[in-house]
């Protein structure tokens, strides 16, 4: 549905002579959109040259324009990690010098040694380790809708918690779902991500304790790994 509207966009920064490279990223590049969903596009700029973010709308459609020269996009592939995600998914539409690929292959590279610092460990298990403990005195005193509340309230420090067990970076909130499949555990967690949102409360406190236990016993804190 967004074919027509891509080929403008990028046509339109091919005439613009500081445009080096375009790169179609998010849910359109990854082919799983939803109607409604925003184009993003990366891009790279002439060495030297700077533009701010821009957003607008193209026929109804939210269109988002990033720009960066190749040594700021180096910079921000290496300062978050979030960014090397941009690269994996998208899609590169225009890149004459080469330059959208030179970064794919670092974030490539970044990507695959990536290691969480003992000081994000730390944090991660700190704000898994009191909510946990306050669901269980829930669970215990018979207070379904308190052990609910903390466990939805959680969810997002659940899902760095993954990431970090994982010795992964993070990726953005849209693309969680789609990346689940980076991780190699817990067992069946697709699975477990779902039952976390749409399972009942009694279900969703369970898949939030289990996976609140295995993510601190991946990180040598608190309960052991299941």
């Amino acid at each position: 549905m967004y074919e027509e509207l891509v080929a403008e966009l990028v046509a339109e920064a091919q005439r613009d002579e500081e445009v080096v490279g375009v790169l179609l990223t998010g849910s359109v590049a990854r082919g799983d959109a939803l109607a409604g969903t925003d184009v993003d596009l990366r891009v790279i700029l002439a060495d030297g040259v700077s533009r701010p973010a821009l957003h607008e709308v193209r026929g109804g459609v939210p269109v988002e324009w990033g720009y960066a020269d190749e040594r700021g996009a180096r910079e921000a592939l290496e300062k978050t990690p979030m960014h090397v995600y941009a690269y994996l998914d998208g899609r590169i539409l225009h890149d004459p010098a080469g330059v959208l690929s030179r970064l794919r292959q670092q974030a490539v590279e970044r990507f695959a040694g990536y290691e969480v610092s003992e000081v994000e460990r730390a944090q991660v298990a700190a704000n898994l380790r009191y909510p946990a403990e306050k669901i269980r005195v829930a669970v215990a005193g018979g207070d379904l809708l308190k052990a609910a509340f903390v466990a939805s309230t959680t969810s997002w420090f659940l899902i760095e918690g993954l990431w970090a067990a994982n010795d992964r970076p993070l990726p953005p909130n849209s693309s969680v779902r789609p990346h689940l499949r980076d991780l190699a555990g817990p067992p069946d967690v697709e699975s477990l991500y779902g039952e976390l949102f749409l399972a009942d409360a009694e279900r969703r406190v369970e898949v939030a304790l289990f996976l609140s236990d295995w993510i601190l016993g991946q990180l040598g804190e608190g309960r052991p790994a299941v």
